[in-house]
């Protein structure tokens, strides 16, 4: 059976072998590749560069309105500024200063609570004591010289010493000097014909004028309180002495023959001594007081306003005289910036030549620039020559020496 099967397999291998032998050939497949040019059109997109002008947003107008905070003027600076310089800034430049009087206490704690760049002081009028404080207590002021001469230039025009230093303490250039206020011997003509021209002359000579000699509390409002013993004391010390620290001053012997001499003086006035200065010329003009040491601007203002008797006159006192409240300009650091170069042209406008010769001719006070040569000759008809009164004036420097007469002053000096 195996062996059917075999050779059946085999001849059906031969019979398939012939059959494909004898089938017709498989055509060959030829392809050719037939390249076709044809124009197709390309739509092609043009750049063409144009010149664009974009026109930028201008930026906000500057501010036309600020406030000033004033923590140095007396009534009569407060009437001048309201009445002369304000309504001038108006007209002349179109900002309007919201006029604000203050003390400089109230004025540094506000200015501490500012959130930067939100400050709502965008001008100050200070004395130098408080240039000194805000600058010792680290409230951001704007340093105006020598940084920002080119946008002030007036600035210039102010004594160097003045913008680097105030009672003593480096101030930097946070400052510009407005005004130079000036303390003088003053006297009613109608009872003294022959004022004493020298401290130590008028130590000497106070048993004539017992009684009616005028001096403010040493611890009163008024720096007066504190520039009345200042001079006094300096007469007899000389400049060397009271440059020195305080505790070292105390020490020597020539400390302790001034305070004693101070101390008597102090008796030989009129008593219970003055708790402010209207106290002080309400007995000027009841013919009380005869003669103090008081600010020359204030008094001869007053004189014309009829609160002083219209006898009164100024005289000097060649050891020295202490400087009374200079007036300086500061410019917060933490106000808006849009602020600032208002601020500036406010500044600058304050020191320019029209300004300060208005503000010796209307209020008889010293200029903060250097322009004596353009005062009018009027002016040193009314008061001494600036060139008289520069070599006896003494800038209180010994801060701490000021601080003690405020303090100690009450006790040691004030008789009871």
């Amino acid at each position: 059976m195996r062996g059917k099967v075999a050779m059946a397999l085999i001849v059906l291998a031969v019979l398939s072998a012939l059959v494909a032998s004898c089938a017709p050939p498989t055509p060959e497949r030829i392809v050719e590749t037939v390249v076709v040019t044809k124009e197709v059109p390309v739509e092609v997109t043009k750049i063409v560069e144009k010149e664009v002008v974009v026109t930028p947003t201008p930026p906000p107008p500057p501010p036309t309105e600020i406030t000033m905070m004033d923590t140095n003027s007396g009534a009569n600076f407060q009437w001048y500024w309201q009445n002369v310089v304000l309504p001038d800034i108006e007209a002349d430049l179109g900002i309007k200063i919201n006029y604000v009087v203050g003390k400089s206490a109230e004025m540094i704690e506000r200015m501490k609570a500012w959130e930067p760049g939100k400050g709502d002081l965008h001008l100050l009028f200070v004395k130098p004591s408080h240039v000194a404080d805000m600058v010792e207590e680290g409230i951001p002021l704007e340093t105006l010289w020598p940084d920002k001469k080119d946008v002030i230039p007036n600035l210039t025009k102010c004594p160097e010493a003045y913008l680097k230093t105030a009672v003593g303490i480096p101030i930097n250039g946070k400052g510009a000097l407005y005004w130079r206020s000036q303390y003088t011997l003053i006297y009613n003509s109608e009872y003294i014909k022959d004022p004493p021209t020298s401290w130590k002359e008028f130590y000497d000579r106070r048993a004539e004028w017992k009684g009616h000699i005028g001096l403010v509390r040493p611890d009163s409002k008024s720096g007066s309180g504190r520039r009345q013993p200042y001079s006094f004391l300096y007469a007899f010390l000389g400049p060397e002495l009271m440059d020195k620290p305080l505790e070292e001053l105390k020490g020597t012997p020539e400390w302790e023959e001034a305070l004693a001499k101070l101390k008597d003086f102090y008796t030989y006035a009129q008593l219970p001594l003055a708790s402010e200065p209207p106290e002080m010329f309400e007995r000027f003009l009841a013919g009380d007081t005869w003669i103090t040491f008081y600010a020359l601007d204030y008094c001869l203002w007053s004189r014309m306003k009829g609160t002083m008797p219209p006898g009164i006159k100024a005289g000097f006192l060649e050891e020295g005289m202490t400087a009374g409240s200079d007036g300086y300009l500061c410019v917060p650091g933490g106000i808006p910036e849009e602020y600032k170069p208002v601020a500036y042209k406010l500044v600058d406008y304050l020191l320019s030549d029209f300004q300060q010769i208005k503000l010796i001719t209307t209020m008889w006070q010293y200029t903060g620039t250097d322009i004596w040569d353009k005062i009018p000759a009027v002016v040193w008809e009314n008061i001494p020559a600036w060139e008289d009164v520069e070599p006896t004036r003494i800038r209180m420097t010994n801060k701490e020496l000021v601080d003690w007469i405020k303090e100690k002053g009450p006790e040691e000096l004030a008789p009871r």
